[in-house]
C-alpha cells in the first residue's frame, strides 16, 4: 500500500486574538455544526482556556479536527449523555459519540455530586470524542474543596508510546490529572502525559516549525530524533514513555491508566486491532470536608506549597513552581494581551464560520474545509494526528 504525508506551506506568523473573541467565534462555529448553545459555549470555553492557559496544543487549533470529525459522524455535536449504571457512589455513562468536554463535564458534576453524600464519587464514561485538556475537568472539583483525579486512555485507539525498551507504539499517551484546594490564588493541579510529551506538543511544533526536546520522540526505526515531522512519516514514529532513562515508570503509569480508563469504563485497552480512537475516563471526587475540617486541608497545602517554594533555585532556573503555577500567570498574562495564534490557525477558523455562514445563506449543508496551511494526509500507513492527547 502506498503511503505518503504532504505539509503544505506554515505560516509562522502569529496574530494576537482577544480570549472573549474568540470564545465567541468558535462557539459560532460549534453552533453551526450542529450543536446545541450548551454545548457550543462549553466546549469553545474549554477549547479557549486551554490556550489562556498555555496549552495550545488542546485550544482552538482542534476546532477543525472537531468539525471534521462531525462531518464524517465520527463525533455527534447534539449527542447526549446516558447513564448505564448508577449505583451509590458510582457511576457508568455511555457518551454516545458526544464532545468528550460535554461527557467528561456530566461525569465529574456527579462525582462532585455523589462526593458531597457519601466522600467520593468515582464515574467512568466510554464512547465520547477527544475530551481535551484534562486538567479543566479535575480542577472542576477543586473548585468545590474537593480533591479531583481524571484519567483518560483512547479506548484501545491512539496508539502511539512505545513502552520501555521497545521500539514501536503499544499504548495511547494516557494522562493523568490531579487537582486540590485552595482554588485560591490557583488550585494546585497536576496535568500530565505518561508519555514524555503529548501528541498535540508534537503538532504544535510541526506547526509553528520548531524542534522537539531531546528524549521525546524516536523515528519508524526506533531512532531518536527532534524532527516531528519523523513522528507523522509513515510507517510513523513514536512518543517515548515518561521518566527518561527510568521510563519504566511513565510506562508503567500509562499501563494502568489504560486499565482503569479503559477496561474500567468499558471503553477498551489497547490491543493489536486497529481501532478509531474514543476517550474511555474515570472521574473521582473526594470531598476534604468528609475527612475534617476544610480549613486544616487549606493550612497544610499552603504551608507546603511555601516550603517547597522557598528551596533556592538550581542554576539555569529562575524559581521553583508549583504545578498549576505557570498556567496561572499565563492565563493572567493572556487575558490582558491577548492569545498568540498561529495565522493559519486563526483563518482556518474564520474560513470555516464563512462556509458555514455561506451555506446557511444558500440553504445547503456545509462541507466545511480543514485548516489551510498545514496539512496531514496519509493513506496506508502514515499517521495522522488523532482525537488523542
Amino acid at each position: 500500500m502506498s503511503a505518503y504525508i504532504s505539509f503544505g506551506r506554515i505560516d509562522l506568523s502569529v496574530k494576537s486574538v482577544d480570549f472573549r473573541e474568540l470564545e465567541k467565534i468558535v462557539a459560532d462555529v460549534f453552533l453551526r455544526a450542529g450543536a446545541p448553545p450548551t454545548h457550543a459555549h462549553l466546549v469553545a470555553s474549554h477549547l479557549v482556556d486551554s490556550n489562556l492557559v498555555g496549552h495550545d496544543s488542546h485550544g482552538v487549533m482542534r476546532v477543525p479536527q472537531y468539525v471534521d470529525a462531525i462531518r464524517t459522524g465520527h463525533l455527534i455535536p447534539d449527542a447526549e449523555v446516558k447513564v448505564l449504571n448508577d449505583i451509590g457512589n458510582s457511576s457508568a455513562l455511555d457518551g454516545q459519540r458526544s464532545f468528550g468536554q460535554v461527557a467528561a463535564r456530566t461525569a465529574m458534576d456527579l462525582a462532585i455530586e455523589k462526593a458531597r453524600h457519601s466522600g467520593i464519587g468515582a464515574v467512568t464514561v466510554f464512547n465520547c470524542y477527544h475530551s481535551g485538556r484534562i486538567g479543566a475537568h479535575s480542577v472542576l472539583a477543586a473548585h468545590q474543596n474537593m480533591v479531583g483525579i481524571v484519567m483518560v486512555n483512547a479506548g484501545g485507539g491512539g496508539q502511539s508510546v512505545a513502552p520501555f525498551g521497545g521500539s514501536r507504539p503499544r499504548l495511547a499517551t494516557n494522562p493523568i490529572s490531579i487537582a486540590a484546594p485552595p482554588a485560591e490564588p490557583f488550585p494546585l493541579l497536576l496535568d500530565i502525559a505518561t508519555s514524555v510529551a503529548p501528541e498535540g506538543k508534537v503538532r504544535d511544533s510541526l506547526q509553528k516549525g520548531e524542534k522537539l526536546p531531546e528524549g521525546c520522540v524516536v523515528d519508524a526505526k526506533g531512532n531518536p530524533t527532534t524532527d516531528p515531522g519523523d513522528f507523522y512519516q509513515a510507517p510513523g514514529g513514536a512518543l517515548l514513555p515518561l521518566g527518561g532513562s527510568v521510563g519504566y515508570k511513565g510506562f508503567g503509569l500509562g499501563l494502568m491508566v489504560d486499565i482503569l480508563a479503559g477496561a474500567l469504563s468499558g471503553a477498551g485497552c489497547c490491543t493489536a486491532e486497529d481501532v478509531p480512537a474514543k476517550d474511555g475516563l474515570l472521574l473521582m471526587a473526594i470531598d476534604v470536608e468528609k475527612f475534617g475540617p476544610v480549613m486544616d486541608f487549606h493550612r497544610n497545602v499552603l504551608s507546603l506549597v511555601e516550603h517547597v517554594k522557598s528551596c533556592p533555585p538550581a542554576p539555569g532556573f529562575d524559581e521553583v513552581y508549583v504545578p498549576g503555577e505557570r498556567e496561572h500567570r499565563t492565563a493572567t498574562q493572556r487575558k490582558k494581551t491577548g492569545i498568540p495564534l498561529p495565522v493559519d490557525i486563526w483563518e482556518g477558523i474564520i474560513a470555516i464560520a464563512d462556509a458555514y455562514e455561506a451555506g446557511r445563506q444558500a440553504g445547503v449543508e456545509c462541507d466545511a474545509e480543514r485548516t489551510p496551511g498545514l496539512e496531514l494526509r496519509t493513506s496506508g500507513n502514515g499517521r495522522q494526528p488523532w482525537p488523542g492527547t
